[in-house]
């Protein structure tokens, strides 16, 4: 029977606290207990974060709610409605202060405590209630936003592209976002509207088609995930489609060094993006059509039918079979290596530690600038890595998707595991037994159906970055006709009007014509004169 695999891990001293799915556990760091567990809805937690001094988990999700949670004895602070469905979590190092960005692009900013803490009556310890606040009209609409604001945080800054990743540098100054057109952008905070800098230079991605072939296509450029290190505050890591991972100094907008990583990563990518040529179907096996008319109906459709056609399917030895979520692949569909950049982290030893979507490995390599060369260690888990944290220790705790197989060798199912890093910079697997290791392999795991594991989009990255890998795109140079269905009256009838030329041309062509005649250009009235008197002289002599 399937199950739940952990999908965000927060270890700590003293409690350790497991995300799979819409479960939340709060385990015992030193004997591996479940102390708490709550299913929170029934759609799974999307982003989660917990803050520095480990007392709070927020938590967000598909139903556009955010929660805050005690993390001792998991209970509910308070709630509050988002207006888009959320793409990252962020706490301030003081932890008052939680910043949520979204799919349209903005981030907002929020107190940790919406509520009044009221003590209790009639009560012989300090208990408190929490009384909450209702929001005023003027709270939930900003006119600076691209949307209305019912949970009443304050516009930071926001993108006309979707926000892939955000983070605080450390001294809380500035916020530096990505985003899916490649941008990166340096911001005041919390004075968001004053831009201090871009760093631009994520200008292509590299991906592997259906032939074997290698191809760079400018069009899918995006940056998928960035990293400010401890112990180096002036410059910036960041990876996405690009083979190679770049290092900034993002005061300046300037790429310090660059770290060739898709020669080494490419092996390993075990989870490949599949486009169809054919029509997207729905569940019941029925064309997806648009309904309803104008913009937003289109959109829906649109939008529909890019998801019932784009799916990350399960790489074969003989590349010859593949399964995916929604089921067999079609032999017309075209199914390509993307290289998507998941996280980024850094160790105190000065060694990147970087996971990339849909990869069996972990990868690790040396920072630049120590006079180390940029050598590539992979460690081979068998299993697609979902999610790492570097640990104080200098452990690396790694989730990995536990359902996977490739249908080829056996495995021993494994949802965590801990990685070691030697002096030299090798990646091992901790022999030594560890209680909550065990425990997260096996109490910690949830049953799960087979519509449970689809709602997590564990691969889905690999269709929502890249911004289509049409068939007009292959690297073959083959082109595709336009599917009409797709195209509005007024482009469906400028097709029509140009195939009609064009018929109309191999016709004159093949009967020895000259061809369609152009209309000509218009003549100045000086020139119209000449030509008259020119004229005139001629019929006179």
């Amino acid at each position: 029977m399937p199950v739940f695999p952990i999908t965000r891990l927060f270890p700590g001293k003293l409690y350790t606290v497991a995300i799979s799915g819409p479960n939340i556990q709060v385990l015992d760091t030193s004997t591996g207990d479940v102390r708490h567990k709550v299913t929170d809805s029934a759609e799974p937690v999307r982003c989660a974060a917990v803050d520095q001094s480990f007392c709070y988990l927020a938590t967000a999700g598909d139903n556009k709610t955010l929660k805050i949670w005690e993390i001792e004895g998991l209970k509910l602070v308070n709630e509050r409605e988002l207006p888009k469905r959320p793409t990252s979590i962020l706490f301030t190092a003081d932890a008052k202060t939680i910043l949520v960005s979204d799919k349209f692009g903005d981030v907002f900013r929020s107190l940790l405590l919406l509520s009044v803490r009221v003590p209790l009556l009639n009560t012989r310890y300090h208990s408190y209630t929490l009384e909450f606040t209702p929001l005023t009209e003027k709270q939930k609409k900003d006119a600076l936003s691209s949307h209305e604001n019912p949970s009443g945080g304050s516009l930071i800054l926001g993108h006309t592209s979707f926000l892939n990743a955000f983070i605080l540098n450390q001294d809380e100054k500035y916020i530096i976002t990505a985003d899916r057109d490649e941008h990166i952008r340096v911001s005041w905070y919390p004075q968001g509207y004053n831009i201090e800098m871009f760093c631009l230079g994520h200008t292509k991605s590299v991906a592997k088609d259906h032939h074997g072939d290698f191809f760079i296509d400018t069009r899918h450029r995006f940056v998928s995930t960035i990293h400010n290190p401890a112990f180096a505050p002036a410059e910036l890591v960041s990876g996405g489609g690009d083979p190679t991972l770049k290092i900034w100094d993002w005061m300046a907008g300037t790429i310090k060094h660059e770290i060739p990583v898709w020669v080494t990563v490419e092996p390993y990518i075990r989870i490949r993006s599949s486009k169809r040529k054919r029509e997207a179907d729905s569940e019941d096996g029925t064309e997806v059509r648009r309904k309803g008319r104008g913009k937003k109906g289109k959109a829906k459709a649109k939008t529909d039918a890019a998801d019932a056609g784009e799916t990350p399917v399960t790489e074969t030895p003989e590349n010859a079979v593949a399964v995916s979520a929604g089921g067999p692949i079609d032999v017309e569909e075209k199914v390509e290596k993307v290289l998507v950049i998941h996280k980024i982290e850094t160790t105190a030893s000065r060694r990147i530690i970087f996971s990339v979507v849909g990869a069996t490995a972990l990868f690790s390599v040396d920072y630049p600038g120590n006079g180390a060369g940029a050598d590539i260690h992979a460690l081979e888990l068998g299993q697609p890595v979902l999610d790492f944290v570097v640990a104080q220790d200098n452990r690396i705790w790694v989730t990995l998707d536990g359902n996977w197989a490739d249908g080829t060798v056996p495995v021993n199912k494994c949802f965590v595991l801990v990685i070691e890093l030697s002096e030299s910079g090798e990646l091992s697997k901790s022999t030594s037994e560890s209680s909550i290791i065990d425990s997260l392999n096996s109490a910690a795991l949830l049953p799960a159906t087979e519509d449970d594991l689809k709602k997590l989009e564990l691969y889905n990255d690999l269709v929502a970055m890249p911004k289509g890998y049409e068939a007009e795109n292959d690297p073959d140079g083959d082109t595709a006709q336009p599917d009409p269905e797709k195209q509005s009256k007024k482009i469906l009838g400028r097709l029509k009007n140009k195939q009609k030329v064009l018929e109309k041309e191999r016709e004159l062509a093949a009967t020895g014509g000259d061809g369609v005649k152009e209309p000509d250009a218009k003549k100045a009235k000086s020139d119209v004169g000449d030509e008259q008197e020119d004229v005139d002289m001629a019929e006179a002599q």
